[in-house]
């Protein structure tokens, strides 16, 4: 397997999670500051996930070359 491949599987897995913490917050029918989605931390996987599949792509250039900049501009704040 590719670096390339090995990226794109970690996009899908951690968007995967993401998106389970979505409907699990729809199912619970409330957002709270304490859950992930709340928290933001499903925010910041989602922003993780969409830097991986530019990288993955090497469409890390133009329009997605400006997204791919905010993504690690908002993830390093987000790190602090």
């Amino acid at each position: 397997m590719t670096g390339h491949m090995k990226t794109l599987l970690a996009a899908a897995s951690n968007a995967a999670g993401a998106a389970e913490d979505m409907i699990e917050c729809a199912r619970e029918g409330k957002i709270t500051p304490h859950d992930s989605v709340g928290s933001g931390d499903t925010a910041t996987i989602l922003a993780d996930s969409l830097r991986l599949l530019i990288e993955a792509t090497d469409s890390n250039t133009g329009t997605a070359g400006q997204l791919h900049g905010a993504l690690i501009r908002y993830l390093e704040e987000r790190s602090l």
